[in-house]
């Protein structure tokens, strides 16, 4: 997959993101899974308090329905890809086209090169640096340069290329993550059961299902299926 690709999934996916961030989270990482029956009485009574607070049914005050972890990595994935964007404008963006002043709007030269710089200035092809910029808008932009799409720019050097390179991987990346679509790795706090009490660690977040395995003696515990209501 190459740079630009990455930001085309960062365009193509940013609404799912956003209405990922307008609802209250569902699921946590990482999962508890089966592992939970390595917990204690006491912290399975902690568990069991926590889901009944976050019951819809339950009495009391129900938490805002916004996910505060997606809404921090869209701001995080917006800021690097505007400031990017900035940045490679700031360094490939040709200057405006300037009119010559002290003429009459009767000269026609004159004329023309008024009318040039404006158009020049409303070119939709341009970076702006001041106003309304999101991370679609970016993501596109900056796209479009690493394809040497034609418009008021040079074309972008090496290492340019690699700059914006490594911002589209950082934000497809924590996009990919946040939705689901890439596999992590964690540490479990508890030990393994079996003898060896070996690092227990989570596997999973990618849509396949989850595995809780042990990195010593290799023992792996799966999410048991529901029952049938």
């Amino acid at each position: 997959m190459t740079a630009a690709d990455d930001l085309d999934t960062i365009t193509e996916r940013w609404t799912t993101l956003q209405e990922r961030a307008g609802t209250r989270p569902t699921t946590a990482w990482p999962p508890a899974m089966g592992i939970t029956r390595l917990l204690t009485d006491e912290e399975r009574a902690e568990h069991a308090a926590e889901r009944a607070d976050t019951n819809p049914d339950a009495p009391g005050p129900r938490p805002a329905p916004v996910d505060i972890d997606v809404l921090d990595v869209m701001t995080t994935i917006e800021t690097g890809l505007v400031t990017a964007a900035d940045w490679l404008a700031s360094r490939v963006q040709r200057p405006l086209f300037k009119a010559p002043t002290g003429q009459g709007w009767s000269d026609d030269v004159h004329r023309a090169a008024v009318l040039l710089a404006a158009k020049d200035a409303a070119d939709p092809r341009r970076w702006r640096f001041t106003g309304q910029r999101s991370a679609p808008e970016a993501a596109e932009w900056l796209a479009l340069r690493l394809r040497d799409q034609p418009g008021p720019f040079r074309k972008l050097d090496e290492g340019e290329r690699q700059a914006v390179a490594e911002v589209a991987a950082s934000g497809a990346e924590l996009l990919r993550k946040t939705l689901g679509d890439a596999r992590r790795r964690e540490a479990v706090p508890q030990p393994c059961p079996v003898p060896c009490g070996g690092q227990l660690v989570v596997e999973g977040g990618d849509g396949a299902p989850p595995v809780v395995l042990c990195e010593d003696c290799g023992r792996t515990w799966t999410e048991a299926p529901s029952d049938a209501a």
